[in-house]
């Protein structure tokens, strides 16, 4: 199951149904199922961990510039958004972070800019 992961939950975000990925990949609806459902429990836990507000930023500008009809859209404009965020951009707020840990210090984690 492994190796079919990424292309299961690809087609997943895409929103292709459970049955039609395991008929293209040729593989067990059950793997299909488990696949997705071990993805969603990851998903969910990674919720619960707060992301910068960069990060959060970005997501909004990028996922919310239109209204979304349902939440299964919103979390999958999110996706896209979070995938499209490159490594360098990562990096740079990785990098910046102790510098605004320090700010937050200072100001006694009152607000700061």
């Amino acid at each position: 199951m492994k190796e079919f992961r990424p292309a299961i939950i690809r087609m997943h975000e895409r929103g292709i149904e459970k049955r039609e990925i395991s008929r293209l990949l040729g593989i067990h609806e059950a793997t299909v199922r488990k696949a997705i459902k071990r993805f969603e429990e990851t998903e969910t836990t990674a919720k619960w961990r707060p992301l910068d507000f960069s990060v959060w930023s970005i997501l909004e500008e990028k996922a919310c510039a239109k209204l979304h009809q349902t939440v299964e859209l919103l979390k999958r404009a999110l996706r896209k958004a979070w995938n499209e965020i490159s490594v360098d951009t990562l990096r740079g707020i990785v990098d910046n972070f102790s510098k605004r840990l320090k700010k937050c210090i200072d100001a006694n984690s009152g607000h700061f800019e």
